[in-house]
């Protein structure tokens, strides 16, 4: 999987005159990961929270992950932040705002983390594959709640959990194109179907072990076992 999942894809059903440079995809981001990846999504345009804005951010962040966006309280995000409810609204509009934040701050830092490993990885498919789900599962492992915040932005903002899933699937397209030019990747397949088969590999199996299990850790032979698995499945036919 590979990502800069920010721009328009090449290699998407329809797209696929259009060739992304090597290095712009990968199954991530390009900045410095963050011990705790503080939540810095936004819509475009927007400059990044800092201040009392990413405090609520971060609060809110953690409360919608551990007890569900109708069980959390503009009040529980201020607690929880050491604010006065009252300051929330020079920041956020609504709770559904906030949310809305959270979920795009969770993508921004996904794709950020990504970007970084992706900059360590091999030139190989294989390689940057293995970098770019580390990458998700450890970030999974240090906030495992952040994939049940997304799978429960379908049923509060269907467009917004949407969003989500494009803006990661737009730049895991543009790598897998990029590795069926270096011949990694078998070229009959089209990018987008192999980019949310990335996305669902990851989303199962971080939540197996990273979410379900105590510890909190994809063990490195259940990798193993994933990158195996798309070897054997994506590689080109002997000619």
């Amino acid at each position: 999987m590979s990502t800069d999942a920010s721009r328009t894809a090449p290699g998407v059903r329809g797209h696929r005159s259009r060739t992304p440079a090597r290095g712009q995809g990968g199954l991530g981001g390009k900045d410095s990961p963050q011990d705790r990846g503080a939540p810095g999504g936004r819509p475009p345009g927007q400059a990044p929270p800092s201040g009392p804005a990413l405090k609520l951010l971060t609060a809110a962040e953690e409360l919608f992950g551990e007890r569900s966006y109708h069980r959390t309280t503009v009040a529980d995000v201020c607690a929880r932040a050491g604010m006065a409810t009252g300051s929330f609204y020079s920041y956020y509009g609504s709770k559904a705002e906030v949310f809305a934040a959270v979920v795009r701050a969770i993508n921004t830092d996904l794709r950020r983390a990504m970007r970084v490993a992706l900059e360590y990885a091999g030139d190989d498919q294989r390689s940057r594959e293995r970098a770019a789900f580390r990458a998700y599962f450890d970030m999974l492992s240090r906030r495992p709640w952040i994939d049940r915040i997304v799978r429960e932005s379908e049923f509060i903002d269907h467009g917004l959990f949407r969003e989500y899933y494009e803006q990661l699937a737009r730049g895991y397209a543009r790598g897998v194109r990029a590795a069926q030019l270096a011949r990694d990747i078998d070229a009959r397949y089209d990018p987008e179907v192999i980019a949310y088969a990335y996305t669902g590999i990851g989303n199962c199996v971080g939540m197996r072990w990273a979410d379900w299990t105590a510890g909190g850790q994809v063990p490195d032979d259940v990798l193993d076992d994933v990158l195996e698995f798309l070897a054997r499945g994506l590689a080109p036919r002997e000619t």
